[in-house]
């Protein structure tokens, strides 16, 4: 519904805008040469455009159980990644395959879960609280990428490293969203 609205706004708004520079101006009579036809459908597909955008934000907002299962699924992945992280920063000195193994079975999924259920930090905190845990998720997600990639090369060393600015990322997400939940 929210697609469909989008494209009958902006077409609306689009053929209103060309029904209007259409014709030459007539100094004497400017009215008379806009096609008040053409422009009247114009303006009705884009007022249904914005009607179905409308409804669609309201269905987002009433949806509050799924907003909430959302929620809860952001809570437990980022749980558990930081778990999985914490465990991989104390066992730093494994053989890379191992870190590697760890890393596909441990992190991915968590990873995966988070960036799925994202929009419900946006309905239940608003963007600047959703921007700022995602530059840190976001952060995280990229040293926990570069470790693997440190791991399949080898570098152990590096993949400490990164595994640790993960870690850090990770708690600093978790801290941004204990906040938001206190000043809610």
């Amino acid at each position: 519904m929210r697609a469909l609205g989008q494209i009958l706004m902006w077409l609306g708004f689009l053929a209103g805008s060309f029904a209007s520079v259409s014709q030459l101006e007539v100094q004497d009579d400017k009215w008379s040469t806009v096609p008040w036809l053409w422009y009247a459908v114009s303006l009705a597909v884009g007022i249904v455009g914005i009607v179905l955008l409308r409804r669609a934000k309201h269905d987002d907002h009433r949806d509050e159980d799924k907003t909430e299962a959302e929620y809860s699924v952001i809570t437990s992945s980022l749980a558990e990644l930081s778990t999985a992280v914490e465990t991989l920063c104390q066992h730093s000195r494994c053989p890379p395959a191992d870190a590697l193994k760890f890393i596909d079975d441990r992190c991915a999924e968590p990873l995966s879960d988070f960036a799925d259920s994202r929009q419900a930090l946006v309905k239940r905190f608003g963007m600047a609280v959703y921007a700022d845990v995602m530059t840190e998720f976001a952060s995280a997600e990229r040293y926990v990428n570069r470790s693997w990639s440190a791991a399949a090369d080898g570098y152990m060393d590096e993949v400490d490293a990164s595994i640790r600015r993960a870690q850090q990322h990770l708690a600093n997400a978790r801290n941004l969203i204990a906040a938001a939940e206190q000043a809610v």
